[in-house]
């Protein structure tokens, strides 16, 4: 029976990318994806002996912004492992399937684009391993008029890990400079502007240091970490972000029961324009007690969260607690269903925000959103070898969630320039999700993965003046998203990777003809094929929005529409 449901899991599989890949043409700019190995969470070192299902309340905002590499929100970057190692080393020896440490990689195609990367890194065996990573990738044309839609992202990283028997510690250094234009206006009656006319560039720096204890069976194990991240654009707005985590493990009853602690503090300096309005704080403190009870097949997690928001802007100083309670049932085949209840304050920074959208007026108003209470269910696991699944559901309610609409340009000094200004729910709002993502992986010459989310908000109101309008639906807000990606060892020689992405009809409010209008879902195929000369060196050619389609995610934000990239790999 089993034999047959594996046989029966992978045909689904297949037959899902094909239907899919057939949906309707779509508007957003997204490069394909490449190889990585999914694995499901582990279960933490000490404290629990089955996966817990909790996920960082920052976690939706660590998707970065590209305009090449980017992914919808929602959907995460898959990329190769930067060693070229041609498919059939993985049946030689060890000493040739080591990869190399050093990696360089360039190319060019169509809308003026030039993308170089390199990795170099020390000896990985050392206990003392030091990487840079460096990238340029900028297109001189874009979608729309040529060069004044013309985009270009450049990343330089330095890191550092030394680890020893009974502890790691890492650092890092990182700059990124984004340079985009804001190009989505009226270009019947407004072509005229000048690139610098409508320029935006991004400086964002990072310095981070992380100090973890890895000795497997200490008395007490814990974690911290520091991280702070400078922003700058060209309308003299900066956000100076410092976050703090801290987490510590007490065993009290060996494999049984742990009390535990985890700390959080955000302190965030926030300046509008730095040559006239004064800086703003904004922080953000959280800790979590719980206790976790380890019966053989039953984890019970037992925790209270009380978080502190502070907001100089606002004049806004308040403490939220609430419980959060998580029951795991592990079956002998190491099947997991869990359910529970949670709830927490999710940070909104300006970087957070031009992650998402980087098309943002200046002056936004920043506040974060309460997820009041979130009750969940689900299922994760392996249901025979090599497939693994994920699903689970959940409904709640959150307070002051976001949503993106359409400035009209008063303030700006081109009022014609159509870009975007964040507003927040009047109400609360009953939210419900369900997420599903299977992953088949054994096979040496295939691997492929399938990630699908429903969403569902009501209602949708917001204040503008003394009038509260109501919305049939959130603006910018997709009600389904899915992905599928499938990596190919076609030979020997050749590596493939074939991936499509979807969002669903979103809605926008359209100034030009002062209605809500809908943005036709997103539908984009991608493809990579590299050819392996040798261990060392390889060319591969990216296409990237096969269907062809300008389609949009911002509305009057058309995106690429196929464009390719051909280039080279050296691995030293």
């Amino acid at each position: 029976m089993i034999k047959n449901s594996k046989y029966t899991a992978l045909f689904i599989l297949l037959i899902s990318g094909s239907v899919w890949a057939q949906g309707d043409i779509g508007n957003e700019e997204i490069t394909i994806t490449k190889e990585r190995k999914v694995e499901l969470q582990k279960a933490n070192r000490i404290f629990e002996k089955i996966p817990p299902t909790a996920k960082s309340t920052d976690e939706k905002k660590q998707q970065s912004y590209d305009f090449f590499e980017k992914k919808p929100e929602g959907i995460k970057e898959v990329d190769f492992t930067p060693n070229i190692v041609a498919p059939d080393q993985k049946k030689k020896g060890e000493e040739e399937t080591k990869g190399y440490a050093n990696y360089f990689k360039v190319g060019g195609g169509n809308y003026g684009r030039f993308y170089a990367e390199t990795y170099l890194n020390t000896n990985q065996e050392n206990k003392l391993v030091l990487g840079f990573h460096g990238l340029h990738n900028a297109s001189k044309r874009g979608p729309v008029l040529g060069e004044i839609s013309g985009s270009g992202i450049d990343l330089l990283n330095v890191d550092g890990k030394y680890h020893s028997g009974n502890f790691e510690m890492k650092a890092n250094a990182d700059y990124e400079r984004r340079n985009y234009h804001f190009y989505g206006f009226d270009t019947t009656s407004y072509y005229n502007y000048t690139k610098d006319e409508v320029r935006q560039r991004l400086n964002i720096y990072k310095f981070g240091v992380a100090f973890e204890n890895t000795n497997p069976k200490p008395a007490v194990d814990y974690k911290l970490s520091t991280n702070l991240r400078s922003l700058t654009d060209l309308y003299n707005a900066e956000e100076l972000d410092w976050g703090t985590q801290f987490s510590s493990y007490f065993p009290i009853v060996a494999n049984k029961v742990t009390a535990a602690l985890s700390a959080e503090s955000y302190l965030t300096q926030r300046t509008d324009n730095y040559e006239t309005d004064p800086t703003r704080k904004r922080n953000l403190f959280r800790v979590e007690p719980f206790f976790s009870l380890d019966f053989k097949s039953i984890n019970v997690h037992i925790g209270y969260k009380a978080v502190n928001q502070y907001d100089q802007n606002t004049q806004l100083n308040q403490t939220k607690g609430f419980p959060s309670v998580m029951l795991t049932y592990k079956t002998p085949r190491l099947i997991y269903y869990f359910a529970g209840i949670d709830g927490d304050i999710i940070r909104n920074t300006l970087g957070s925000f031009l992650d998402e959208n980087p098309y943002l007026k200046p002056q936004v108003m920043l506040e974060n959103t309460v997820k009041d209470q979130e009750y969940f269910l689900g299922s994760r696991g392996e249901l025979f070898s090599g497939v693994q699944y994920n699903f689970k559901a959940s409904y709640g309610t959150y307070s002051n969630l976001y949503f993106y609409n359409t400035y009209d340009g008063s303030l700006l000094p081109n009022p014609q320039t159509r870009l975007f200004e964040v507003y927040y729910n009047a109400d609360k709002s009953q939210f419900a999700n369900i997420s599903a993502e299977v992953s088949y992986q054994t096979l040496e010459f295939w691997s492929t993965n399938l990630k699908a989310d429903y969403y569902y908000y009501e209602p949708f109101t917001f204040d503008i003046g003394n009038q509260t309008v109501a919305l049939d639906r959130p603006w910018h807000k997709p009600s389904f998203t899915t992905r599928i990606g499938n990596t190919f060892n076609v030979s020997d020689k050749i590596v493939s990777a074939i991936d499509f992405y979807m969002i669903g009809n979103t809605f926008a409010y359209n100034p030009n003809i002062y209605e809500t209008v809908k943005i036709p879902a997103i539908t984009d195929l991608n493809a990579e094929f590299t050819y392996l000369f040798s261990k060392q060196f390889s060319a591969f050619v990216k296409l990237n929005n096969i269907i062809g389609k300008n389609y949009v995610r911002y509305i009057n934000y058309p995106q690429m529409g196929l464009n390719f990239l051909v280039g080279i790999n050296v691995s030293l």
